[in-house]
């Protein structure tokens, strides 16, 4: 379990049912700070305090607002707590925005919580009875069902000792409900200046802990900044744990490029999206929505128009729960997988004010595909398990032929690359997915289908080609679709020769056990270039000249080169020249006999020795230093064993 200081107890109700007040009652601090929240005596934006509850149990409480025109900051509120104390006013029982503050909590997944009766002094112990039977009514079909309910009076202080005992219960059986896994990240509800100190933000950190000192990003903005200095419970601190309510000072920004709504988090380990799937719950007193939906979508401390649509059905039912896509307009939103969301309408609902729906947001970074498609759905029923392995595994299968880079898989997830990677680890020793190199992942049966692939391919090219021993590899990763990046190719290709199915040499690749062959024209033509490659010897024609002899295309003439060469029956030379092999060995011959009386052989000799015309004597030469014959120096050659 997470230590205690660490959680972050949040309040809800409806407005004056005595929040901020119980607070006050609790912590000794006024968590109403603006002027105009001091001249109203409503909680209008977000207040802050630390509650110590023992010597070692300290937990931060976020007071919200509870006027139904606030329930925006009420949810940036709410999304960053792990308990909450829903507040009700004896004298006034359930009210609109008890209601719908407690359909958020239920949204959020807000699980751990109780109930303050507050106003007891104002109410007598029946009116009391009636608002704890109507409070369980409404709490019964949510996450809060069961809470216990303590009655309290914060003007008389009745009941504030009971209230304290049952949080430090409370607060020591709660696990954390935000993430403390995956990248730092702070959703930012305030943004302020402060004198000789610039710029500084508040919120709640979730995912990994944060040192002063780090560098970060505020996104969706794109700003860089430097944590210049950490505070949490109004103190400085060097590192700050998730779970954590903190003030960051920024370097490096001004307080007018950052806002409530942004995120802090370091550089480029959050992807900002527009396009997002969710496991969505359609509240029963919202309407039934039908194809897309105009909403308001919030969260963590972000607001964005957007459009809501249904996927695999046609209409959000009253009280289900389905899978959904959200497109933001706007600016993109920082969000990980895993993250709870508000989907809110624009025109008040009996019972959940405006308040359609809410849930978790599965994906994003989702597929351009129909909603209509059933795979869609089915992709998304898995990842809404929750379960990270086979999350990572569906993400790499669907990316298909192109694969998926750790980097992506990475921000998509919300996990950090330790943890990746380890996963990934476990999913390649399954035979799951299969790493291609250079931060890459396919699934098993995407490689297995491209090695049917590229088998089928080099079947055909043999048949076609009988002649060519095998297809340049460059053809071959070619003959796959184009969304095929060459890593992945060439992991087909070498998976394939590890198992001895294909054979690879240099730039080509061919069946295993193939073998040229000739049918009964190619032997035919073979046999009498054989001869003319013998009667020619070091003075044999050009290809284009030789293949007109023999009625051949140049093409095909160079195949039957090619086969003879294999063959070692012929000798190819630099300038497109081919000898008989027989020629070539009794020049060598020649060669060595000059250097058993020599030491040097310049080329007038060499001429002479090879005996033949300028445009097949250099070529020679050439050819003879390739062959580590000769080699030469300045203007002579020598031995190359010399």
């Amino acid at each position: 379990m997470a230590p205690a200081e660490s959680l972050v107890l949040g309040t809800a109700g409806h407005i004056d049912h005595g929040k901020t007040s119980l607070i006050r009652a609790l912590t000794g601090v006024d968590t109403d700070r603006l002027p105009e929240e001091k001249a109203r005596g409503i909680t209008i934006d977000l207040g802050f305090a630390a509650l110590d509850l023992a010597d070692d149990l300290r937990v931060a409480i976020v007071d919200v607002p509870g006027h139904e025109k606030l329930v925006r900051t009420m949810v940036s509120g709410a999304a960053g707590i792990d308990l909450v104390i829903l507040v009700v006013a004896a004298d006034e029982g359930v009210m609109p925005q008890t209601r719908e503050h407690v359909a958020i909590c239920d949204l959020l997944g807000i699980e751990t919580g109780l109930v303050a009766i507050t106003k007891s002094d104002l109410a007598d112990e029946e009116v009391v009875e009636l608002a704890q039977e109507e409070i369980a009514d409404l709490l019964e079909p949510t996450s809060l069902a069961g809470a216990s309910m303590v009655a309290v009076s914060s003007e008389t202080g009745d009941g504030i000792d009971r209230l304290r005992e049952e949080l430090g219960k409370l607060v020591r059986e709660t696990r954390p409900r935000t993430p403390r896994f995956g990248p730092s990240r702070l959703s930012i509800d305030r943004a302020f200046a402060m004198k000789g100190f610039g710029t500084v933000v508040t919120g709640t950190l979730l995912g990994a802990a944060l040192e002063s000192g780090a560098n970060v990003e505020i996104f969706p903005r794109g700003h860089k900044a430097r944590v210049r200095g950490l505070q949490s419970h109004g103190e400085a601190q060097e590192r700050v744990e998730p779970g954590a309510r903190c003030a960051i000072n920024l370097q490096g920004v001004e307080v007018a490029d950052v806002s409530r709504g942004d995120v802090v988090g370091r550089s480029e380990s959050i992807a900002p999206t527009q396009t997002l799937d969710v496991e969505l719950l359609w509240l029963p007193s919202a309407p039934m929505g039908e194809g897309t939906v105009s909403i308001e979508f919030l969260s963590g401390t972000a607001e964005r128009r957007a459009r809501l649509a249904p996927i695999g059905a046609e209409v959000f039912e009253p009280g289900s729960k389905s899978f959904a896509r959200i497109h933001i307009d706007g600016d993109p939103v920082p969000l990980v997988a895993g993250d709870r969301f508000i989907a809110r309408g624009f025109a008040r609902l009996e019972g959940s004010g405006a308040t359609l729906g809410g849930g978790v947001i599965l994906d994003i970074a989702p597929p351009h595909r129909r909603r209509s498609d059933p795979e869609l759905a089915r992709e998304l029923a898995v990842l809404a398990t929750g379960e990270l392995r086979s999350g990572i595994r569906e993400r790499v299968v669907r990316s298909g032929m192109t694969g998926a880079l750790e980097k992506d898989l990475g921000l998509e997830v919300g996990v950090d690359k330790q943890v990746l990677r380890a996963e990934l680890a476990a999913l390649a020793e399954a035979g799951k997915i299969v790493d291609a190199g250079s931060g890459r992942w396919l699934s098993h049966d995407i490689v297995a289908r491209m090695e049917t692939r590229l088998l089928e391919v080099l079947d055909a090219y043999h048949a076609k080609e009988p002649l060519r021993p095998g297809m340049s590899r460059s053809t071959l990763r070619g003959r796959l679709p184009e969304n095929v990046p060459s890593e992945a190719a060439e992991l087909a290709i070498r998976r394939l020769e590890e198992r001895g199915e294909v054979c690879v040499g240099g730039e080509y690749a061919w069946r295993h056990g193939f073998t040229p062959t000739l049918d009964a024209k190619s032997e035919a033509a073979v046999a009498t270039i054989r001869e003319q490659a013998a009667e020619a010897a070091l003075e044999p024609p050009s290809i284009k000249d030789w293949a007109e002899r023999l009625d051949l295309d140049v093409e095909t003439f160079r195949d039957l080169m090619a086969y003879l060469e294999r063959g070692g029956e012929v000798v190819r030379a630099p300038g497109d020249l081919f000898f008989a092999s027989e020629a070539i060995e009794a020049l060598k011959s020649r060669v060595a006999e000059h250097f058993a009386n020599n030491e040097e052989l310049d080329t007038q000799t060499y001429k002479d020795i090879i005996g033949t015309s300028r445009r097949t004597a250099m070529p020679l030469m050439e050819l003879l230093d390739d062959l580590h014959v000769t080699r030469r120096m300045g203007d002579v050659r020598v031995a190359r064993n010399a």
